[in-house]
């Protein structure tokens, strides 16, 4: 290859782009749109051997429901662990693949599962529902590293566009249930989805392949050296590589170490708790409050809001890169402490200003939060760093059901979780101050454009030849 040749992207990478924006927005994690899925299945009479003659939508069945989201959710959260180190070992084009075939085998059996009354070994919703989980995860990994194929100026762009997608596929749900009340069978929906499935994640990794995966490995080569001490510049700093994060370049063992590290893992870990509980429940909240009366009209609607986001998506390009990461992070805390509040009020009405918040919450919050591990830790540990960050988040994901049935047996509804899904903002704003803070001291980890953070300081700690700060460094300053 001649040198520069493949300098800037060409349409091989935006094809890719292209590509990937589709299968993720189609086929990566469709199940948050819970609402409307449990809805269809509800109607196609899943479960419904569980209740009582006159009461179809009995508590047992409900229960069974949400299970089923939390399997789901918490096997996507057990993928994404194992899927990250394949990522950066194996590269998006494998992941990708494995993704689409196992993706397309769940909606298959989504499809053509048992009734309730037929005996079986084995759940069938729930063998479905743990198969697509795995595909799905595989398939949202893979859209994150579109971002590095892409000018560095697109970064933060390319970055939340494939974030906000993964949001805007919760609104698959809702065109199936419409299929389905239109008189299309469960079998024919989930088939006819299965085989766009096979096909789209085949021409994704067929792209991914060629200059794209190409242009991964230089961007990984390029980090390395800065690593690497260079010639020493103005006031006895090193020049070019001075524009790069602290930790680019650096070995995973010291970027865990890292003040930055501990930010992603807690704020992560916490809010991605927060919002798929929301979603876990929201079904359950909206039908205490007589939605199932209006034919499921808010489940309709909240379903319809949450690809909004997508929408907005200049607005979170504009807020990241004019406010920097901790103003950011401030707005997501926000628009979480909107919509939590709006729950703890019995109006349906008002839930609509839950529905609008949350949609921004969910959009804006891992927009933000990829964004900062992809501008912090770069390329060559992508991966790695998403499975940590997976990894300290399962267990959260497991409590969903747990404490769903504990506010209920203590409360008879949801009211104790979601008072304790309010407390969990106070640990993530704490840190957002810290951010804040830390970011001043190193500017080039922040992704605002400003002079401040493209100019080298001389007290600005350089990233090359050196460890990265720890945690216990940051707080004794």
């Amino acid at each position: 290859m001649k040198p520069g040749m493949e300098d800037k992207p060409g349409w091989r990478e935006w094809t890719t782009v292209a590509l990937g924006a589709l299968v993720t927005f189609c086929f990566s994690l469709f199940f948050y749109g819970w609402a409307a899925l449990q809805a269809l299945f509800e109607r196609d009479g899943v479960y419904l051997a569980m209740c009582p003659e006159e009461e179809p939508l009995c508590a047992r069945r409900s229960s069974r429901m949400i299970l089923l989201f939390s399997v789901d959710n918490s096997v996507t959260i057990l993928t994404a662990i194992v899927a990250g180190l394949a990522l950066d070992r194996f590269g998006p084009a494998a992941i990708t693949m494995a993704g689409g075939l196992l993706q397309a085998c769940g909606l298959l059996l989504m499809g053509l599962a048992g009734g309730p009354d037929e005996p079986a070994l084995v759940d069938g919703f729930l063998l479905a529902f743990v198969i697509s989980a795995v595909g799905g995860a595989c398939l949202m990994l893979q859209s994150l590293k579109l971002a590095f194929i892409v000018a560095p100026r697109h970064f933060a762009l390319i970055m939340t566009l494939a974030n906000c997608l993964v949001d805007s596929s919760s609104v698959v749900p809702f065109g199936l249930y419409r299929c389905y009340l239109a008189g299309i069978s469960r079998a024919g929906i989930f088939t006819g989805y299965a085989v766009l499935c096979l096909v789209s994640s085949a021409l994704l990794a067929l792209s991914w392949c060629g200059r794209p995966g190409r242009r991964l490995q230089r961007t990984t080569m390029e980090e390395l050296q800065s690593a690497k001490p260079g010639p020493p510049g103005p006031a006895g700093e090193t020049g070019e590589t001075e524009q790069r994060p602290r930790l680019h370049g650096l070995a995973v063992k010291q970027q865990l170490r890292s003040f930055e590290f501990a930010v992603a893992v807690t704020f992560f870990m916490l809010q991605l708790f927060r919002s798929n509980a929301y979603l876990g429940v929201i079904k359950d909240v909206l039908q205490q409050l007589g939605d199932a009366d209006l034919d499921n009209l808010y489940t309709q609607i909240f379903t319809l809001l949450l690809p909004a986001s997508t929408l907005f998506i200049p607005l979170y390009n504009l807020c990241m890169s004019r406010g920097g990461f901790a103003i950011t992070f401030l707005v997501v805390h926000l628009l979480g402490v909107a919509w939590n509040v709006c729950m703890l009020i019995p109006s349906l009405q008002l839930q609509l200003l839950g529905f609008a918040s949350f949609t921004n919450f969910r959009g804006l919050l891992f927009a933000s939060i990829f964004t900062f591990v992809g501008h912090s830790f770069g390329n060559r540990t992508f991966g790695r760093i998403n499975s940590l960050m997976w990894l300290f988040s399962a267990g959260w994901s497991f409590l969903i059901w747990p404490c769903a049935e504990v506010s209920k047996m203590l409360s008879g509804d949801l009211l104790i979780m979601n008072c304790f899904m309010l407390v969990l903002c106070v640990p993530c704003l704490v840190m957002t101050f810290f951010l804040l803070r830390h970011l001043s001291k190193y500017p080039s980890g922040d992704i605002r454009r400003a002079k401040s953070a493209a100019a080298p300081t001389a007290s600005a700690p350089s990233a090359v030849g050196r460890e990265a700060d720890t945690l216990e460094d940051f707080v004794s300053v």
